[in-house]
C-alpha cells in the first residue's frame, strides 16, 4: 500500500482554548510566544543549543529557593551546562549529567574558567598565523574547467597550488555529508582544527578552542533549525576564519570579567543516563535540582548536534549515534528500542492512557499507515515511563525537604493531541512520593507547526522530610 501523508494537526484544540481562558500570565515573554535563548548572556553564549533554555530559568529558581554557596545544585539533564554556569556565576557548587558526548565536552569547556587569558591571546595569534600559512597552500578559487572536473582526485591553479577540494573530501566524515556543509567552509574548519591540534598542548586550553570552533559549525553550514532540523540552499563559502576569531575573542573577554571566587567554585560534569543517576552521584546530597528534560515533542536530540558529533568524530556511523541515543529518554519516534521498555513503569497511569487512546483514535480515523505514526502511542508510554525512572532517581539524590524544578513544554506533536506534560509529570511525582507540587507558567511558545501558543511550565516538587 502506498504511503499517504496525513497532516499532524486538527483545526482546533479544545485544551488550548480552555487554557487560554485561565487568568494566568507567563513570568517571561509578555505572552508573545517568543522562546528565549542564551545568545545574549556571557559564557552561556559560548555554545548555544537550539533546544536549550534561557539562563533566566535557573536564576529564577535559585533566587526563589534562596540557594547559597553552602548548597549543592544538580542538573540531571544538563545539556550544554546552562544551570551549572548560572550556579558558578553565583558561586554555588553544582554537578550535571548528560547523555550526549558532545554536550558533556561543551559543558566542561564552558565551566573551566582558570585559563590564563594572556596565554590564550598569545595562542590565538599563533593559531591565526598557522591557519593563514596552511590555507595559503591551497587554491581556493576554481576555474570553469576545474569545476567541471571535480570527479578527479586533484587539480591545480595557475600558481601550481592544489585545490582545497581533495583536502576536504579526504577528511570529510561519512556522517557529515556535503549537503550539510559545503566543501569550502568544511575545509576551512578543518584547517582551524589542524592548527589547534598543532599549537595547543594544554588539554583545558584545547577544549576552549575546540568549543569555539564547534560553536561556529552551524553558522558556516547549510543546516538551520526552526526549531526542527532543516537544510537550506547550499552556500559555497563562508567567512570561517573571521567568525572563529570573533568567537574566540568574545570568550576571552568573558573570562576576563570573572572573579577569582567564581573561577574557584567547584563544578562536575559526567556522561551518563539519568535513569541510573545515583550510580554517579550517590544519595541525599542535593539541596536543589534544576533541569529541563526532553518532552514528548518528537525531537530527536542527537540530530541537533549531528554536525558537532560528526565533525569531532565522536559519532562516525549509525551505531555510534545509536549508542548515544540509548542513553537518552525515548522522546522521539527515531529513538525507540525494543529492549528498552520504560513504559511498563506507568501502565496504571490513566492520564497517559487518555492521551494514547485519543492518539490511536485519530490515527485510525486518518488511516495512518507510516511506521513512525504507528509508534506514536508507544513513544508516549516510553517517554513518561523513562521520566518515572528518572524522577525516582532524582528523589534519592535530593536531601530531605529539598526540591526539584523542571522546565517542560506541552506538546501537540502527535495528531494534534494536547499533552499537558507538567500535569502528567506532577502525577508521576506524587505517586513516587514527592510532595507540595506547584506548576508555574513560565512562557507561551509559538508552535511553528500548529500556530498555537504552547505552555512552557515549571514544575516544582519537594522531597518529604525523613
Amino acid at each position: 500500500m502506498a504511503f499517504t501523508y496525513h497532516p499532524p494537526t486538527r483545526s482546533d484544540c479544545l485544551v488550548c482554548q480552555r487554557l487560554l481562558q485561565d487568568d494566568v500570565s507567563p513570568l517571561i515573554g509578555n505572552g508573545k510566544g517568543k522562546a528565549s535563548s542564551a545568545d545574549d548572556f556571557p559564557v552561556h553564549n559560548w555554545y548555544n543549543f537550539v533546544l536549550g533554555y534561557t539562563p533566566e530559568f535557573p536564576n529564577y529558581i535559585l533566587e526563589k529557593e534562596c540557594i547559597a554557596s553552602s548548597d549543592l545544585v544538580i542538573d540531571p539533564f544538563m545539556g550544554a551546562g546552562t544551570t551549572l554556569v548560572c550556579c558558578k556565576l553565583r558561586e554555588i557548587p553544582s554537578k550535571g549529567m548528560d547523555a550526549n558526548d558532545f554536550m558533556v565536552d561543551a559543558a566542561r569547556a564552558k565551566l573551566y574558567w582558570s585559563l590564563n587569558t594572556g596565554k590564550l591571546r598569545k595562542n590565538r595569534d599563533e593559531l591565526l598565523g598557522l591557519i593563514f600559512s596552511i590555507s595559503s597552500q591551497f587554491a581556493w578559487e576554481e576555474s570553469s574547467k576545474e569545476l567541471a572536473s571535480r570527479v578527479q582526485s586533484t587539480f591545480w591553479d595557475e600558481s601550481g597550488k592544489p585545490s582545497f577540494r581533495p583536502f576536504a573530501r579526504q577528511l570529510r566524515p561519512k556522517m557529515l555529508i556535503e549537503r550539510y556543509m559545503s566543501d569550502k567552509p568544511f575545509a576551512k574548519a578543518k584547517i582551524i582544527e589542524e592548527a589547534i591540534n598543532k599549537v595547543i598542548t594544554d588539554s583545558a586550553e584545547k577544549e576552549f578552542f575546540d568549543l569555539a570552533l564547534a560553536s561556529v559549525l552551524i553558522p558556516i553550514s547549510n543546516v538551520r533549525y526552526g526549531p526542527g532540523f532543516g537544510v537550506v540552499r547550499p552556500k559555497d563559502d563562508a567567512d570561517v576564519f573571521r567568525i572563529f576569531t570573533s568567537k574566540v575573542d568574545r570568550m576571552i573577554r568573558d573570562l576576563e570579567c570573572l572573579t577569582d571566587s567564581q573561577k574557584a567554585t567547584p563544578t562536575t560534569v559526567v556522561l551518563g543516563d539519568t535513569r541510573q543517576l545515583t550510580d554517579f552521584f550517590g544519595e541525599n546530597i542535593a539541596s536543589l535540582m534544576i533541569t529541563s528534560p526532553p518532552y514528548p515533542g518528537d525531537h530527536e536530540y542527537t540530530k541537533y548536534t549531528r554536525l558537532e558529533l560528526a565533525f569531532q568524530c565522536k559519532a562516525n556511523n549509525v551505531d555510534d549515534f545509536r549508542t548515544i541515543k540509548r542513553r537518552m529518554l525515548q522522546a522521539s519516534t527515531t529513538n525507540i528500542y525494543r529492549d528498552l521498555d520504560d513504559g511498563t513503569t506507568v501502565t496504571n497511569l490513566e492520564s497517559v492512557k487518555l492521551v494514547t487512546d485519543l492518539i490511536k483514535e485519530r490515527l485510525e480515523h486518518d488511516k495512518a499507515t507510516s511506521g513512525f505514526e504507528k509508534l506514536y502511542t508507544k513513544l508516549v508510554w516510553q517517554y513518561f515511563g523513562g521520566m518515572h525512572k528518572s524522577l525516582k532517581e532524582c528523589l534519592k539524590i535530593l536531601k530531605p525537604r529539598a526540591k526539584i524544578a523542571l522546565l517542560v513544554s506541552d506538546s501537540h506533536a502527535f495528531k494534534m493531541v494536547h499533552i499537558q506534560t507538567a500535569e502528567i509529570l506532577k502525577e508521576i511525582g506524587m505517586n513516587l512520593g514527592y510532595t507540595n507540587p506547584e506548576i508555574i507558567l513560565w512562557q507561551l511558545k509559538t508552535s511553528t507547526s500548529h500556530k498555537y501558543y504552547l505552555r512552557e511550565n515549571i514544575l516544582v516538587m519537594q522531597k518529604p522530610d525523613g
